[in-house]
């Protein structure tokens, strides 16, 4: 049996895999086309673009793992079913739930791929990306790690995270007069109000060859010619972040009495997403063992593929039903997932 697990979970992953690069290629194909317009601003060239859109295809991948592996898992264990395997081990002793089960320990690897990504690898990537955007575009802000630096009139302004094109969080401007530092702002956060940003509240140390002189503000405006256009492109997405640094910026958040319940939805999806390409998995086994007694692997796929575009879509669609009537984020996150869960078990009883 040892033999046989290792068999089935190499079939799934290697399929999983290959489902997954599959859907990748058609991504990066289609979000190229959408880049290809912007070649040619500043020192922004075909291989930029293309860098750029390999880099986002991280996150892509991410996004679709579940949906993914499912459609790949359904091609590798379709081919079992088409060679006779599946029906020799069946014949040999071999029950569904065996089967399931070693599916499962494959799902439980590629859960653990899937976090990865989305814990280290797509944020850096997605950094990588907007750094060279913004770099090779001839944006007056720059990226660095842990936060970016902007120009605007006097002010050198760094942030922490561009939470939003029009807000800023964890800011520090410096104003520079013939080379010497005059005046330095610390704020919670900045707001464009349209015309200049708003720091609030903040703090504003002012240096002169009297002293330095130290005085508290509940705002202070500055600025203008940073305008909100300019940061779309290093503009964060919170489903983008890493659990880690979610989780900080909740608790900023829940510390200083503001709302995090969007933050609280991308940690809990991104808890969901390693359990919902196990579930995904486990799908795979009645769709195909049904398949084996009709006679139609082919029917059984195009279902799997509709299956995972329907958990794709539901997810993103409960997600945001969850912001705008304010439910859980636990439930909106999690209620996908168990729910095809919940339709796996039902029909592993079904064809066991």
């Amino acid at each position: 049996m040892r033999k046989l697990d290792r068999y089935i979970i190499a079939t799934v992953i290697v399929g999983a895999l290959a489902g997954l690069l599959v859907v990748v290629c058609l991504s990066f194909v289609l979000d190229f086309v959408s880049e290809a317009n912007d070649i040619g601003k500043g020192r922004y060239t075909l291989a930029s673009a293309m860098l750029v859109v390999a880099l986002f295809m991280v996150q892509r991948a991410y996004e679709v793992f579940p949906m993914a592996t499912l459609i790949g898992a359904l091609v590798s264990l379709g081919a079992l079913a088409a060679r006779g395997e599946l029906v020799a081990m069946r014949a040999a002793g071999v029950s569904i739930a065996q089967i399931a089960r070693s599916v499962v320990i494959a799902g439980v690897g590629l859960a653990l791929l899937a976090a990865a990504i989305g814990e280290w690898a797509s944020p850096q990537a997605i950094r990588m990306a907007q750094s060279i955007q913004a770099n090779m575009q001839g944006n007056q802000v720059g990226l660095v790690s842990g936060g970016l630096w902007a120009r605007d009139g006097r002010w050198m302004i760094r942030a922490e995270r561009v939470t939003e094109p029009t807000l800023l969080t964890g800011v520090r401007a410096y104003a520079i007069e013939s080379t010497e530092l005059t005046q330095v702002i610390t704020a919670r956060q900045a707001r464009y109000d349209g015309r200049v940003w708003v720091l609030s509240p903040a703090e504003m140390t002012q240096i002169s060859p009297a002293g330095v002189e130290v005085s508290q503000r509940e705002q202070i405006r500055l600025g203008g010619e940073l305008s909100p256009a300019s940061l779309e492109v290093v503009s964060v997405d919170v489903q983008t972040l890493a659990g880690s640094e979610l989780a900080r910026y909740i608790q900023y958040l829940k510390s200083n009495n503001l709302d995090s319940s969007r933050y609280q939805l991308a940690l809990w999806v991104k808890i969901a997403m390693p359990l919902a390409t196990v579930v995904m998995l486990l799908l795979s086994v009645p769709l195909v063992f049904a398949s084996v007694r009709s006679k139609g692997v082919g029917q059984q796929i195009f279902i799997g593929v509709l299956i995972g575009l329907a958990f794709f879509l539901l997810n993103r669609f409960l997600g945001n039903v969850g912001l705008v009537y304010g439910l859980p984020p636990a439930l909106s996150a999690l209620a996908p997932t168990v729910l095809f869960l919940l339709i796996g078990l039902w029909g592993l009883r079904r064809v066991g």
